[in-house]
């Protein structure tokens, strides 16, 4: 956020659209890595030495396959230019790589340590930049370095960081390559969506409209991203947290996650008031200028339909339903550009688009408590193992 911050006041409108577009494709990638490694590495048995070497080789060839495909597209499309598509191959490796460290402190519920590991980030990509600056003057690829050194340097303070029963490589000789992606796939391509969604709204606004107004609206969403940080970083913690429960009922964990989106909705709805009743001051002071309120309201609505709907898609990925989770996400994905596009050719307004993407996520995360985890929760009930589980929870609660 804050890096998109600085950009806003030193880049013009249609690189500030350029650099979010970019950031786009780099937080789809982490989404597939995260997904595939990340959360293998959260919910499978990463201490089996066939299951971490199957761990390794997958971070090893996602991060090298994004690189060698993100960095030539992004170039041949004209988002770039040459060098800075030479940068970004090297941002995609070492922010894959960070973010997959991540989630491995995520699983020992390490969130300080987390934190440590994105304040390695925040420091080194604004000395990256004040160092670039004195030598001369800030453009895109300026801030596509600063993202390559700053993620790198924070793999390696998170490598330092990391609990000494995970600080270890498995030989590679006999990697379970297939058990990793048997589970990891499903999550990576689930993981993908959202980021996804996000890129494709970005490139529709481009396409019909134009890189300026995608600037617009990556201002506005610079604006709004607490809000989405707040969502996406429980979303995080509520993984790692079922995963580590995978031996509770069901319906105990479905209505922790009834409470989970009370209590996230209210939050994220009374920040978004916040938020907008904040904006003629918060909104020039962070951004240097003054959001469009119409793209502002809509990115909050956004964080709040993720809010409503993250904590059933974790809880049924964790308990065996990636797969289904990820037909549900897909189709609430192609709902939400369906109501972009319908909006860009109807209205001609991209301010507009923010807001239409939200309505597939909402619908998405009514689908999957309803559809998913209502009918596993009445089959879990008719078991008597369950049953007499529920009598003795019922005895001690007495």
């Amino acid at each position: 956020m804050i890096l998109l911050a600085v950009a806003t006041r030193v880049l013009d409108l249609d690189d500030v659209g350029r650099l979010g577009l970019v950031y786009g494709i780099l937080v789809l990638g982490a989404g597939v890595a995260s997904g595939l490694v990340g959360d293998s590495f959260t919910v499978l048995d990463r201490h089996n030495p066939r299951i971490r070497a199957g761990l390794q080789v997958w971070l090893v060839l996602t991060a090298v396959t994004c690189a060698l495909i993100i960095g030539p597209a992004v170039f041949i499309t004209g988002i770039v230019g040459p060098v800075e598509a030479f940068v970004l191959s090297a941002a995609v490796i070492t922010f894959l790589s960070e973010d997959v460290l991540r989630r491995a402190l995520m699983a020992h519920l390490e969130f300080a340590r987390v934190a440590l590991v994105d304040a390695t980030v925040l420091v080194l990509s604004l000395a990256t930049l004040a160092a670039l600056a004195f030598l001369g003057t800030l453009g895109l690829g300026s801030f596509i370095a600063a993202i390559a050194l700053s993620q790198g340097a924070a793999f390696i303070v998170g490598v330092l960081i990391l609990p000494a029963s995970d600080r270890y490589l498995a030989p590679l000789g006999q990697a379970d390559i297939r058990s990793v992606a048997r589970f990891g796939a499903w999550r990576a391509a689930q993981q993908a969506l959202r980021p996804a969604l996000l890129s494709g709204v970005r490139v529709l606004v481009v396409v019909v409209v134009g890189f300026a107004a995608a600037g617009q609206l990556e201002i506005a969403r610079i604006y709004a991203a607490p809000a989405l940080l707040l969502v996406g970083g429980f979303s995080s913690f509520l993984f790692a947290t079922y995963a580590k429960d995978k031996s509770s009922l069901l319906s105990v964990l479905v209505r922790r996650a009834d409470r989970s989106v009370v209590l996230l909705v209210a939050v994220t709805v009374l920040g978004s008031f916040l938020t907008i009743l904040l904006l003629p001051v918060a909104g020039p002071a962070l951004v240097g200028q003054m959001p469009e309120m119409l793209a502002v309201v809509g990115w909050l609505a956004y964080a709040v339909s993720v809010a409503a709907a993250g904590p059933y898609g974790t809880l049924a990925a964790v308990r065996g339903l990636p797969h289904k989770v990820f037909v549900i996400r897909l189709i609430d994905s192609l709902v939400s550009l369906a109501a972009v596009l319908l909006i860009l050719a109807v209205t001609g307004d991209y301010l507009y688009s923010p807001l239409a993407a939200s309505v597939g996520s909402l619908l998405g995360g009514i689908a999957i408590r309803k559809v998913l985890l209502v009918p596993l929760v009445r089959s879990e009930e008719r078991t008597p193992s369950t049953r007499a589980a529920q009598k003795r929870l019922s005895g001690d609660h007495v």
